[in-house]
């Protein structure tokens, strides 16, 4: 075995060595990809720069009604609030869809809405005037939002985890005639559980 080594080159020797080092740390948590090593935990108050928009998770909150922006269309659905202070810090404005769609979660319950054909698309809210909001957010400044969703009533919140995603911007893209935009990246920026205030 030590003739063998010492006839092999160098690249070939810090291979083996680096393969070695990846198994010996397998049990440790060596295995995993650097993907996963990507998305930090989650918290409260947390800035979460997410291409566009510098996002901040304040609160969220499980009550009832949201009367009379919004009540729940599923019988005995609670609703889920995510408030959200969001700041565009890009030269451009940017549509606050891409604060809407960077949201997920597990274990959330989540229940869509009639009329979003199935999918599970919050409804957003300006925390100041309850007004739905769907606009462009130009660059500079900074509006708190409501994400609202509806949830199943038996929902274990201590098991309900939110991720927020992150994108890259395409300057060009030849297989499209979208040039110039922002495209959704993975694995999400951040993850986990936070405290949810349960309202009646």
């Amino acid at each position: 075995m030590r003739d063998f080594v010492a006839n092999r080159s160098n690249p070939q020797k810090l291979g083996v060595l680096g393969a070695l080092v990846v198994l010996l740390t397998a049990p440790f948590g060596g295995l995993e990809s650097v993907a996963d090593e990507k998305t930090e935990p989650l918290r409260l108050g947390q800035q979460v720069d997410i291409g566009p928009f510098y996002v901040t998770l304040d609160k969220v909150t499980q009550l009832s009604d949201l009367e009379p922006a919004v009540s729940p269309d599923v019988e005995g659905a609670k609703l889920v609030v995510l408030k959200m202070e969001v700041t565009n810090h890009t030269d451009r404005a940017e549509s606050s869809t891409l604060v809407r769609d960077a949201v997920g979660g597990e274990h959330t319950g989540f229940v869509p809405w009639a009329t979003d054909r199935g999918e599970i698309v919050p409804q957003v809210f300006d925390v100041d005037d309850a007004t739905s909001f769907n606009e462009f957010i130009n660059p500079g400044q900074t509006y708190t939002l409501a994400l609202v969703l509806q949830q199943e009533p038996e929902t274990d919140l201590d098991r309900v985890t939110f991720a927020i995603y992150g994108y890259f911007f395409r300057e060009i893209d030849p297989g499209t005639l979208a040039p110039n935009t922002w495209v959704a990246d993975d694995p999400p920026l951040v993850a986990g559980h936070v405290p949810i205030e349960v309202k009646p």
